[in-house]
């Protein structure tokens, strides 16, 4: 069995209001629905956990319920920090017997589902793989507002989500993090966590299509693309 994890429970406010950027209305959808829908139609994909702020459960569950999707989903209270929310839903899932597990953003509504599937299929040959995309741009290394090298950008790509693990390898990457006590301002990345393992990480081509909507900016960039999408 392959399950999605959404972490949907940060405070997500730098587009400014109240309203986190997950549940702000795209088209007239909530962000999350459309990135729901993405993961509700890949084929590779059987069940959906969504981690969510505890006073959000009950009308998600309403919300998902009129959408009528088909696929299972589990609704997780999130944790302070993403990486809570990763560790409590990969708890609540442990029941599903899962192999695979992939993480995605929330707010990364415009991930196709052929990218689902490839970055899911790289998984189980390796064990881990993430969608990342090759940067464009020098790079510098700064220190004290002074360029401190310029990195070979052949080697450096932009990370992105969906990244799929097997389940019991990101199990333990997340629980291995907490017993050496790793700031959670170093746990954004999933990926990050599985590296400290040592444990191999596949990069599966992205594409720059697949945004992750943060800022005012990107909110701008996502109603014109999804008129197209």
């Amino acid at each position: 069995m392959n399950v999605a994890i959404i972490p949907a429970a940060g405070s997500g406010t730098r587009l400014g209001g109240k309203l986190p950027k997950q549940f702000l209305p795209l088209a007239g959808i909530p962000i999350i629905f459309h990135t729901l829908l993405r993961f509700e139609i890949c084929q590779d994909i059987d069940a959906i956990a969504i981690a969510l702020p505890v006073s959000e459960i009950v009308e998600m569950g309403d919300a998902i319920s009129e959408r009528a999707f088909h696929k299972p989903f589990h609704l997780v209270p999130g944790g302070r920090e993403r990486s809570d929310s990763i560790l409590n839903a990969l708890e609540a899932i442990a029941g599903l017997s899962p192999e695979i597990v992939v993480v995605h953003d929330a707010v990364r509504p415009f991930i196709s589902t052929s990218d689902i599937s490839a970055v899911i299929n790289r998984a189980k040959e390796i064990g881990a793989a993430i969608l990342a995309i090759p940067t464009v741009d020098t790079i510098k290394e700064v220190e004290d507002g002074l360029i401190a090298r310029t990195l070979d950008r052949r080697k450096i790509y932009r990370a992105q989500t969906p990244q799929a693990f097997r389940y019991d390898l990101l199990l333990k990457a997340n629980q291995a993090a907490r017993e050496d006590n790793v700031p959670s301002e170093l746990m954004t990345d999933d990926s990050l966590l599985v590296e400290r393992l040592g444990a191999p990480i596949a990069i599966v081509n992205g594409s720059p299509d697949n945004i992750k909507i943060t800022t005012p900016e990107d909110f701008k960039l996502a109603e014109k693309m999804i008129s197209t999408f």
